[in-house]
């Protein structure tokens, strides 16, 4: 019975009760949050499963989140670019999904502006928690405008006294409804037409100083940061006017660092460590659209192939996959558990319909040799 029980966990006990909680002890144990990003449940479920199978093994990883983000659901899911077509509604569906194959890794999400104004913002803070998301961050570009993504040009920032405004906002329902999930305040004017690395500063001041009976944003982020100029100055600015400060960093696999840093200064791009500094940098840093470039390049690949050598690129794909975790496509789905729980469920009568069909491969060499 125990065994059984825990066999059906994995399919309906994987969330936090209070994921933020859980987000803000990991970073006091371990000082330093890295997450990968995804934009689907599969993604979400590679990155735990890597991460529980090292654990098991008393290996090290190098993350210890999971990062969702507007960008990769606009592009992946909908081949459009991150401008703003994304809906709360979409974000809501995606991360409902993603959130539990994370599970125990908490989740950060993107907010985009709040889906609304100070007022209306309200109903995402509540989606939000009620989907177990861990810390989700808010930034300040003007929704007027068409909102994008911050390597985007043609930005704009509203004035510092708005998004001060929709912090406070969301605070004030924090509060109300007791959310454990904490908030990540975002400024694009590092890059925006009205900004620059001073106007990122103050705001960046402003943003984390912002109050609602004790609460504040946990954590402050400018986005399309990569100057190490810009890294010295921010980060020394900012513990300046508070020792405190939790600072995040997107090191975006949109921009080419490696390119970057060789041309520009002759040397590789920083590492974990160097931009955590001792605590002096960043304690929380994410790869927003990892999954989605790995993806996109495994597809074309793939695809590539097939246009050249027909089915013969199928073959070479299951060659590489054999003995590869994700070689087991109906494991990959989670389908035994699933099914073990539908022959619970349905008793003798399902359990001879199983014993007298075997399903699609049940017998097939491939699977034999995987065995």
């Amino acid at each position: 019975m125990k065994e059984e029980r825990g066999q059906f966990d994995q399919l309906f006990n994987r969330r936090h009760e209070r994921p933020g909680d859980v987000f803000m002890e990991l970073l006091e144990k371990e000082k330093l949050v890295v997450a990968p990003g995804v934009y689907d449940a599969m993604g979400a479920h590679i990155a735990q499963e890597i991460y529980r199978q090292r654990k098991r093994n008393s290996l090290s990883c190098n993350f210890n989140a999971v990062y969702l983000g507007g960008w990769s659901i606009s592009d992946m899911l909908l081949r459009k670019p991150d401008m703003g077509f994304v809906p709360l509604s979409v974000m809501e569906m995606v991360g409902r999904y993603v959130i539990p194959e994370a599970y125990p890794l908490p989740v950060i999400m993107d907010a985009e502006t709040g889906f609304g104004t100070e007022v209306t913002l309200g109903e995402t803070v509540e989606t939000y928690h009620r989907i177990g998301v861990a810390l989700a961050h808010l930034e300040d570009q003007d929704s007027n405008l068409t909102r994008r993504c911050g390597n985007l040009g043609g930005k704009q920032c509203v004035e510092p006294e708005k998004m001060a405004a929709k912090i406070r906002s969301w605070l004030i329902v924090s509060k109300s409804i007791g959310t454990s999930m904490r908030l990540m305040a975002r400024t694009d004017a590092l890059t925006a037409v009205n900004g620059g690395i001073e106007d990122a500063i103050e705001r960046g001041k402003r943003y984390m100083d912002t109050d609602y009976q004790g609460l504040r944003p946990a954590v402050l982020w400018a986005d399309a940061m990569i100057d190490p100029k810009n890294i010295e100055r921010w980060t020394t600015e900012l513990h300046k006017h508070d020792p405190k400060m939790i600072l995040g960093l997107n090191y975006s696999p949109n921009k080419d660092w490696t390119g970057y840093y060789r041309k520009h200064f002759n040397q590789y791009p920083p590492t974990y460590e160097t931009l955590y500094n001792n605590g002096d940098g960043f304690r929380v840093i994410w790869h927003t659209i990892l999954q989605a470039r790995a993806d996109m390049e495994a597809a074309w690949n793939t695809f590539q192939d097939m246009a050249e050598n027909g089915a013969e690129s199928l073959w070479k794909l299951h060659e590489r996959q054999r003995h590869h975790p994700v070689g087991d496509t109906q494991a990959m789905s989670n389908a035994k558990p699933w099914q073990a729980y539908e022959q619970l469920i349905g008793g003798e009568e399902a359990i001879k319909r199983y014993q007298n069909s075997e399903g699609y491969g049940a017998g097939s060499s491939q699977q034999k040799d995987q065995a």
